[in-house]
């Protein structure tokens, strides 16, 4: 019982330390797609802002297209080089570094488009069809889409940055402590329990 419990004391010093060290060097990175650009907030472990950090863009063979520093804020933002998936790199220097990816539908890559169907996947359209466009104000199904998209991306942003916020949540060292202390009452009472069993009743 002595080593069990040697062993839970030297596992708890690994845990804090490790807990520490993995504080001072851990930093995110997290990035969206709003409209034509990507927006990038970046933050050390903890919740402070990473200024001056260096943000790399590659495409997805490794290419690098742009390079910009983060803002007071650990924002940066830059217009979308492609729609084909972006890797964007930061490095806040003294070792701290982390990715994120954005794929193609992060980026909004539009679908296969009407005017690139084959010839014989294309239907023509009945003078009703044209009708009820004309009677829509002349909008388009495309029209349509592009405005729902907007509408999206403007409510979407304060729910994605809240996400962002709710990502970089790790766990404190209160919550280390006590779940340290739970293990620890479980050991103690095993060892109540096994002494219990041991000791004849008098």
């Amino acid at each position: 019982m002595k080593q069990l419990y040697t062993g839970i004391i030297l596992a708890a010093f690994a845990i804090l330390t490790g807990h520490g060290a993995a504080n001072a060097h851990k930093v995110t990175i997290f990035a969206w797609a709003e409209g034509d650009r990507v927006y990038t907030e970046s933050k050390f472990s903890g919740g402070k802002r990473v200024k001056g950090g260096t943000v790399t863009v590659f495409d997805r063979e490794g290419n690098r297209l742009l390079e910009g520093q983060t803002d007071d804020q650990g924002g940066y933002s830059f217009k979308k080089p492609t729609t084909d998936g972006l890797i964007v790199k930061l490095n806040a220097g003294m070792g701290h570094a982390n990715t994120w990816e954005l794929s193609p539908a992060d980026l909004g890559a539009p679908g296969k488009r009407r005017d690139q169907q084959a010839p014989d996947q294309m239907v023509s359209e009945t003078p009703s069809v044209h009708a009820r466009r004309a009677d829509a104000g002349g909008l388009t199904a495309a029209d349509v889409e592009a405005i729902v998209a907007r509408q999206l991306e403007q409510k979407l942003r304060p729910l994605t940055r809240m996400l962002a916020s709710v990502r970089n949540t790790e766990p404190t060292m209160g919550d280390i402590v006590g779940g340290l202390g739970y293990i620890l009452g479980l050991v103690g009472l095993g060892t109540y329990v096994r002494y219990r069993k041991e000791v004849p009743p008098s």
